[in-house]
């Protein structure tokens, strides 16, 4: 469930905690600059936490790919350029194989686009990479047209009016707050101001990614599963299932 914050309340609370309530009507931080700084630090703070590993914000599409290379490249590309909304980064992509089963592909950096077995012999896909921000090299080319699910971290319209809104989740906006208020203080050279601000700022952006990465268990306590591992922990020959986690 969202819990959303409005830009005029991220706009107040902004002001309230920089000290600079009145600025928007004298001129020093009209509600246009603030209003563009919030929407900068929205968007980094959305691809930041996603890299960490959080997949709030991420959305899929899906379709089938096409076999084989596409020329002149040793590879198969996806391009997702018209995919709306549009593609800031590209998180996963699983593939449907033989029998229905679905698989995800291993991430390959790009400078191993022609390390696999080329454009003559095309095979079940393994791994993939992008370029150009919004097509995706699959490696090596497929042998026919699998459907896919990619997973990415949509484009965010800015915030414009006061009542558009900011998805804070369990107080994530504190974050976004805060952020505005360190480029306010660091643009002003209140170098004390800012060393307050910025620390906690640091904290609240911990409490959010310690929180936003872990899977909580009933009781409350937090546990980081190692599902592949459990997956792989067979029982002996002649046991039937698979052995529990430690």
């Amino acid at each position: 469930m969202s819990r959303n914050v409005t830009l005029t309340q991220l706009l107040t609370d902004i002001q309230s905690q920089a000290d600079y309530v009145g600025a928007a009507t004298t001129g020093r931080y009209p509600n246009t600059i603030t209003t563009r700084f919030i929407n900068q630090s929205i968007q980094a703070f959305r691809e930041r936490l996603s890299n960490e590993g959080a997949t709030h914000f991420l959305v899929s599409t899906t379709g089938s790919l096409t076999s084989g290379a596409t020329s002149p490249y040793p590879f198969n590309v996806l391009d997702l350029s018209s995919v709306s909304p549009s593609v800031v980064r590209i998180y996963g992509v699983d593939l449907t194989i033989s029998g229905g089963r679905v698989k995800s592909l291993s991430y390959t950096p790009f400078t191993e686009r022609a390390s696999f077995e080329g454009p003559v012999v095309t095979s079940e896909p393994r791994g993939w990479s992008t370029f150009q921000t919004r097509k995706v090299v699959i490696l090596p080319p497929p042998n026919q047209g699998y459907t896919y699910v990619v997973w990415y971290l949509p484009v965010l319209a800015d915030l414009s009016s006061g009542s558009d809104t900011f998805d804070g989740v369990a107080g994530w906006e504190d974050f976004i707050v805060w952020d505005v208020v360190c480029r306010m203080l660091m643009r002003d050279v209140t170098s004390s101001a800012f060393a307050m601000a910025n620390g906690y700022r640091s904290e609240v952006w911990m409490n959010i990614l310690r929180n936003a990465t872990k899977v909580t268990k009933a009781g409350g306590a937090v546990l980081g599963r190692d599902s592949m591992g459990r997956r792989g922990m067979m029982r002996p020959a002649g046991m039937k299932g698979w052995l529990p986690p430690p």
